[in-house]
């Protein structure tokens, strides 16, 4: 990926006798440059000795022009509105820098308004592999590094901090309001963003387009994330709706088979000639059926509610039995039913002789 990059190095000028300022000054420098990345975050470049003094690099400093400010990339249509000087020489290695031969032929920017730092643009191709460089750790090396232009920029706030204008708009962390941004010329070549769409195309675009796509971007992925906080909470409300009437569903229904149950206890316990008392517990009434069955002498002190359940279950149904069985022999004696009305075959005389032909043997009609 190729992308710019300004260097920044404060100057150590000389002036001759037509008023040109001359300087061979320290131009740029080896060592890991910290940018942000615009997006918020941090990114760390490294400028390693081989490419900053490669022959090739070096050799790319001559004749190229001053500027007054970056204007982007400086191409032969640009240079006479933007030229205030030459580099005159290739670059040099001095120890971890790179020096050069300049000169100024408009000095105004230096006496009047002040400014006293270089600052090169430059083109480089970034290789994405993070590092650690004496010490420091990287997330890029710098590469195949191609002057295009040196600017006189203001002074910076941290020695050779600079701005830093690449294909993903990253500024240098320390230093943004001190060189001017570069602006798109209609006889130039304006410096681009990266804009990626949705889609995976990717295209170059103006600066400002490509910070207001981001931000429509976020503000977009603002409204989606909003949009599904609201559906999960009328997805929980829903929830809680259905859960809610669940509930008073299963509360009528238990109320409903208490409210049965009570019944049907209290009748049970009326069968047995117990008093039912409306505020009489449900455990009280089963204690009194069974001792109403089984006799007082039933102890059922500290018992569980458990255990009366079951012993209440056991003397009700044994109690139903001796009942049922009482019933039978009765219709078999008299020929009565247990309700008083004769059984279906004939007066009680009628159902002592079929009785009593039982017992000699015999077979009667009405066997099975």
């Amino acid at each position: 990926m190729s992308v710019y990059r300004y260097d920044r190095a404060p100057i150590k000028a000389r002036f001759t006798e037509d008023g040109y300022l001359e300087d061979s000054p320290v131009l740029t420098r080896t060592g890991v440059f910290t940018y942000r990345d615009g997006k918020g975050g941090i990114r760390r470049e490294l400028r390693r000795p081989e490419d900053v003094f490669s022959q090739d690099s070096l050799a790319t400093y001559r004749n190229k022009p001053i500027t007054k400010g970056h204007h982007g990339k400086v191409a032969a249509s640009t240079v006479k509105k933007y030229q205030i000087g030459t580099v005159t020489s290739e670059g040099r290695q001095d120890g971890n820098d790179v020096t050069g031969d300049i000169v100024i032929h408009d000095p105004r920017v230096v006496k009047q308004d002040g400014w006293k730092e270089l600052s090169v643009g430059y083109l480089v191709d970034t290789i994405e592999e993070p590092g650690e460089y004496n010490g420091e750790r990287y997330d890029a090396i710098q590469t195949n590094i191609r002057v295009n232009h040196l600017a006189v920029v203001p002074e910076g706030r941290a020695g050779n901090a600079r701005l830093n204008l690449d294909s993903a708009d990253a500024e240098q962390m320390s230093d943004a309001a001190d060189a001017a941004t570069p602006t798109d010329d209609d006889e130039g070549d304006p410096i681009m963003d990266k804009v990626r769409l949705d889609n995976g195309i990717e295209y170059d675009a103006a600066p400002e387009v490509g910070h207001a796509y981001k931000q429509a971007r976020a503000d977009l992925d603002d409204a989606k994330t909003m949009l599904e906080q609201e559906k999960a909470r009328a997805d929980a409300a829903e929830q809680a709706k259905e859960e809610a009437e669940n509930q008073a569903e299963q509360i009528k229904q238990d109320a409903v088979k208490q409210a049965r149950a009570r019944l049907e206890l209290e009748a049970k316990a009326k069968e047995h000639k117990v008093e039912v008392k409306e505020d009489a517990a449900d455990r009280d009434l089963k204690v009194s059926v069974i001792k109403a069955i089984r006799g007082d002498s039933v102890d059922l002190t500290d018992k569980e509610d458990a255990y009366i359940d079951a012993a209440y279950d056991y003397a009700v149904a044994d109690a139903d039995k001796r009942r049922d069985d009482a019933a039978n022999q009765r219709k078999v004696s008299t020929g009565i039913n247990q309700d008083g009305v004769p059984a279906k075959g004939g007066s009680a005389a009628e159902a002592r002789e079929k009785m009593a032909a039982r017992m000699r043997g015999e077979k009667v009609e009405d066997d099975q």
